[in-house]
């Protein structure tokens, strides 16, 4: 993706990020990434962080205030490196083969993809939230649709899958991989599935 600005897709809401702020924001992100936004409480995000629950609620406004901060962060965070491969100099392929190589391998995505968690139950979020969840989801469509648009333009790839449902198929293949991290399944494993599902867009 062209070096992702969320803030030119999703709307920063709230006051600007101050060093506690941040701070709420990281632990909150580390939380809900390692465990279940629904599993882990206002009490728990305020013990971790040590604030008070009033304080928090000041500054985020409420628990929807939070968690859109907290996928915002993450966005900015961790999303924009699909961005830049998507964007980058690499062949067709080498940007396939490096996705698959960052979904199943990369560290970072050991407990799985914030993101996927939070879409696959957005519906026990807020409004703002789960609008900011539709932000980024309609922002890696477009990446992926133009990433294949330009594959079938330039030659690279063509068959008579359109650029739109390849996207499609593309991001519901990556969510299904960052879920099976998230599950506990070995990078060998998920790459290999990673690459069977992925070898009809080669």
């Amino acid at each position: 993706m062209a070096k992702m600005n969320p803030s030119e897709s999703i709307p920063r809401l709230g006051r600007p990020i101050t060093r506690n702020r941040m701070h709420v924001i990281e632990t909150a992100m580390n939380a809900y990434w390692q465990d279940d936004r629904a599993a882990v409480s206002i009490n728990t995000i305020c013990t971790l962080a040590e604030v008070s629950k009033p304080s928090l609620y000041r500054e985020f406004g409420s628990e929807d205030g939070l968690t859109i901060a907290v996928l915002e962060r993450y966005a900015e965070t961790v999303l924009v490196s699909m961005d830049a491969t998507l964007s980058g100099p690499m062949s067709y392929s080498a940007k396939l083969d490096a996705i698959i190589g960052f979904v199943s391998e990369a560290p970072i995505l050991e407990s799985g993809c914030l993101y996927v968690k939070m879409r696959a139950t957005r519906s026990r979020f807020g409004p703002q939230t789960q609008e900011c969840i539709a932000a980024i989801e309609s922002h890696i469509l477009e990446k992926y649709a133009q990433f294949f648009g330009e594959a079938i333009r330039s030659g690279e790839w063509g068959n008579e899958i359109t650029a739109e449902l390849a996207a499609d198929y593309m991001h519901e293949q990556i969510s299904l991989a960052a879920s099976q991290r998230a599950a506990g399944k070995n990078s060998a494993s998920v790459r290999r599935l990673l690459e069977l599902a992925i070898c009809i867009l080669r």
